[in-house]
């Protein structure tokens, strides 16, 4: 073999061989994009599936909650016919103990549960009687002389020793507790409670600023 023949065949074995190195890179790359194509395929497709799963059960939840504002709707109308009920009930047992309430009846002791009370508080009285006074009843003014509350029939009574009080969570008006909200007079407020015509107690309350506006007034 001559030198040139065996340099061009070297030439070509050369030249095959960055050929065939260069295709197998090529090979190399496309099963790797193909792979990866592949691979986020199938990542978008689990994806897709999450959030399917995620939106059937947003689905489902939605259905749920529906179902259960329509059962709270119910409650809250059975709710308010049974206190409806219940304060008519107080009333009635009321009247019926009026009749039979002698001369030697003795008149309850009534007080506000404090002597000041800050705007967002909520007005109760300390109600202690010999009898449970059902039906007996609250009613409040601002400084103004404006009626604020007619309050409801007193219903729930708990017997302490020899004595009768009326509970804080009875004493509602127009079935809500009686909060002094924001904008609210401050000042003397009045009130009265009343038994029918047996009982008949008066008084008056502070109302002062929020808690927070006294602390910051005294430093």
């Amino acid at each position: 073999m001559s030198c040139a023949v065996a340099v061009s065949s070297v030439f070509v074995a050369v030249s095959l061989g960055t050929q065939l190195a260069s295709y197998q890179r090529q090979v190399e790359s496309l099963q790797s994009n193909l792979a990866a194509s592949e691979a986020s395929s199938e990542l978008h497709r689990l994806r897709v599936a999450e959030l399917e799963r995620e939106a059937a059960e947003y689905e489902s939840r939605i259905i749920e909650l529906q179902n259960e504002v329509a059962r709270n709707e119910n409650w809250r109308t059975y709710r308010d016919r049974l206190e409806e009920a219940y304060l008519e009930n107080s009333r009635l047992k009321g009247l019926l103990l009026e009749r039979e309430i002698d001369e030697n009846f003795t008149a309850p002791t009534v007080r506000p549960r404090k002597t000041t009370f800050g705007i967002g508080e909520t007005i109760t009285f300390r109600v202690e009687s010999e009898l449970p006074l059902y039906g007996s009843y609250f009613s409040v003014w601002d400084p103004e002389g404006s009626l604020i509350w007619e309050g409801d029939p007193l219903g729930d009574w708990v017997e302490i020793e020899e004595l009768w009080a009326a509970t804080f969570y009875c004493q509602t008006a127009y079935l809500e507790p009686m909060v002094l909200e924001e904008g609210m007079l401050l000042g003397e407020w009045a009130w009265s409670y009343r038994f029918g015509d047996v009982v008949h107690i008066q008084g008056t309350f502070t109302v002062v600023g929020p808690r927070e506006d006294i602390l910051s007034d005294m430093g």
